[in-house]
């Protein structure tokens, strides 16, 4: 069981705050917001049209699954009010995950769901640019926000890596009645399996595309099994000990994998399997 306090414990120094900023960058998005004529009475959130919102949302569909996947074995655990949300790397929020009650009110009084910005002239001082700007865990609390419709909730976020690079950001938001920081592990953790489920995704995904691909050369199953694991990168050796095969079993199956494709190096073959 998880104890709360309603003060602010110290959190991690890992954690990104809005205070451990540089000043230019917080008087740049200062500046921005003026501009964008926000400030803390703003009573809405400004959005992308519906259209390209559901662009996005089939853009990022193996992404969205794996992080629902993740936020509803969270949600069976967590009995607190909260939400969870997801954000593209352009800040564009792509699906929030809550009781209906709240996400109704989310959408009624703030604009907040799917294509909601999380940009600074569209939602000031929060975790989502925050954690942008620094490229680490981010939290932000209550009253830190820019806008007044966001101070009755501390909003943590990280961001989601995929060998190295960043594919989206994961919001939690709950109640600054409640310590902070016991979102941080939470959401860290979140991350990581949410990592993992992606990782799994994308590698079918890839497997799948490059079959289809090694189809059009009519290759066999086993050809097809033995490209692919070239493909991968993988050595005359690491191919034959996985498939308890032969070396030389794994070069002539290449070199007619070669000959069908029409290609003669493996810089040629990489690139017409992968471009």
């Amino acid at each position: 069981m998880i104890f709360y306090t309603n003060t602010p414990q110290h959190t991690n120094g890992s954690v990104a705050r809005l205070s451990s900023l540089k000043p230019d960058v917080l008087q740049q998005w200062d500046k921005r917001m003026k501009a964008a004529g926000l400030n803390h009475l703003t009573p809405r959130i400004a959005s992308i049209p519906a259209i390209k919102v559901q662009e996005k949302l089939a853009q990022h569909e193996v992404l969205i699954h794996a992080v629902m996947r993740e936020v509803e074995a969270m949600q069976a655990k967590l009995h607190v009010t909260h939400f969870f949300n997801i954000i593209d790397t352009s800040g564009v929020v792509l699906k929030l995950w809550s009781e209906e009650a709240i996400l109704k009110r989310l959408t009624s009084f703030m604009n907040l769901c799917p294509g909601a910005l999380a940009d600074v002239e569209s939602a000031g001082y929060n975790s989502v640019i925050l954690a942008m700007e620094t490229g680490r865990t981010s939290l932000v609390l209550g009253e830190e926000h820019t806008l007044r419709i966001f101070h009755e909730g501390h909003n943590a976020c990280t961001p989601i890596r995929v060998e190295g690079r960043i594919q989206a950001y994961v919001g939690f938001t709950f109640p600054v009645c409640l310590d902070p920081a016991f979102a941080i592990p939470l959401l860290q953790h979140m991350a990581g399996m949410i990592e993992k489920r992606l990782q799994t995704a994308m590698t079918i995904t890839g497997r799948e595309i490059a079959y289809k691909k090694f189809e059009a050369y009519q290759l066999t199953a086993r050809q097809k099994e033995i490209a692919y694991t070239w493909l991968e990168g993988q050595t005359y050796v690491q191919i034959a000990e996985c498939l308890n095969i032969s070396v030389h079993t794994v070069r002539t199956v290449l070199k007619t994998v070669y000959e069908k494709a029409g290609v003669n190096s493996k810089a040629a073959f990489i690139r017409k399997f992968t471009f």
